[in-house]
């Protein structure tokens, strides 16, 4: 991008993290600018601002472990990356104007409780509140338009964990998993959340990271005794999936999701998974 393309940038700020060098600030700016040239025009508002925050977040991952920094640049870096500094600046302001206290931690026991919150949908306007209590900044940031992700964690400079849903699909099942699969990085992986975890839950991951967070998500939505005895498997009716789900404590959609996922068939169930759109409920819109 032009530097007086749009607007001025000879007062582009300097880094926003003062142990960043120079060095690496002006490289991370250099590619922020080759990442702005590849995101649709009509997703850029202010080239400024947008520009900064992008560079910010470049910064940011520039500040935490090097190998998890990836260097290459094509739309789905630019779009990934654009989200990521749009979920990252209004994570900021969420702490400093709602006064979220310090985080103090999350257990796995604390995951089971949460994912019985499944079962009421009208709880679900009521989480961001929930979890800004204990410290952790829940977000939905809308999916940008061919962005293929569900959702992301990362760590603020203030210690406070950030869970950001695309809702790039708006059905319930997927909603829980996103939200339980991101909660369990900040259980499992805190440490490694300097760095955004980004996560597209139409691929299969073979990361160690990304397995141990899909089985804890799992595992808290249905424990694995449960899911073994689980008659669903076996009388293959929307009755017993019901039936089933309310002997669990979770939402009829989760136990259809998991059974059309490991039975691989798309075709299943539709009926309760379409039962309720997250995006209406939360939004009041599609």
């Amino acid at each position: 991008m032009a530097a007086n393309s749009s607007t001025d940038l000879e007062d582009f700020p300097l880094s926003p993290r003062g142990s960043v060098s120079g060095e690496a600030f002006y490289e991370a700016f250099l590619q922020g600018q080759e990442l702005f040239t590849q995101l649709p025009r009509n997703l850029i508002h202010d080239p400024y601002i947008d520009l900064h925050a992008l560079v910010k977040e470049l910064v940011a991952a520039r500040a935490g472990t090097s190998t998890l920094f990836r260097r290459r640049v094509d739309a789905d870096e630019a779009l990934t990356r654009f989200w990521l500094s749009k979920a990252r600046a209004n994570a900021q302001w969420a702490v400093i104007l709602n006064e979220i206290p310090q985080f103090q931690g999350i257990a796995i026991k604390d995951l089971r409780e949460i994912g019985q919150a499944s079962a009421d949908v009208e709880a679900l306007p009521k989480l961001a509140g929930f979890f800004a209590e204990r410290g952790i900044v829940l977000l939905y940031e809308p999916a940008l338009p061919s962005m293929k992700l569900d959702g992301a964690v990362f760590t603020l400079d203030s210690g406070n964990p950030v869970v950001c849903l695309s809702l790039r699909y708006s059905r319930l099942d997927i909603f829980w998993f996103t939200l339980m699969h991101e909660l369990s990085h900040v259980v499992l992986h805190q440490e490694q959340l300097v760095v955004p975890i980004t996560d597209d839950h139409d691929e299969e991951s073979e990361d160690l990271i990304e397995r141990q967070a899909d089985r804890l998500a799992r595992d808290s939505l249905i424990s694995r005794g449960d899911w073994r005895n689980c008659s669903a498997k076996y009388d293959q009716s929307e009755s017993e999936v019901i039936e089933f789900a309310e002997r669990v404590s979770v939402h009829p959609a989760i136990v259809a999701g998991r059974l059309r996922r490991e039975w691989n068939k798309h075709d299943v169930f539709a009926k309760v998974l379409n039962a309720v759109n997250v995006r209406k409920v939360l939004f009041g819109h599609d």
